[in-house]
């Protein structure tokens, strides 16, 4: 599954075309390096987003097939590390 749709259906971010503007703009990282929109992830993968107002890492433990609710999506990684900013 590419990353910026994998952020989308997980929540991390309300939109993919916001997912996809935080991965250009070096915001997120898969296993320390910097990602790309269309990269594929898998389970296993490490993922850091550090953007302006919140710093997270998380463990994908599963893709969901499609659109699925928050319960669920949340089902779908390990959070390892939170923060937000001021």
């Amino acid at each position: 599954m590419r990353l910026d749709r994998f952020l989308s259906v997980a929540r991390i971010f309300k939109s993919r075309s916001l997912a996809a503007e935080a991965i250009s703009s070096s915001m997120v990282f898969i296993n320390g390096i910097p990602a790309k929109p269309a990269k594929d992830i898998g389970p296993g993968a490490i993922i850091e987003i550090d953007t302006p107002r919140f710093y997270k890492k998380l463990k994908v433990t599963s893709l969901p097939a499609r659109n699925v609710g928050r319960r669920e999506a949340s089902m779908s990684y390990e959070l390892i590390e939170e923060r937000t900013k001021d």
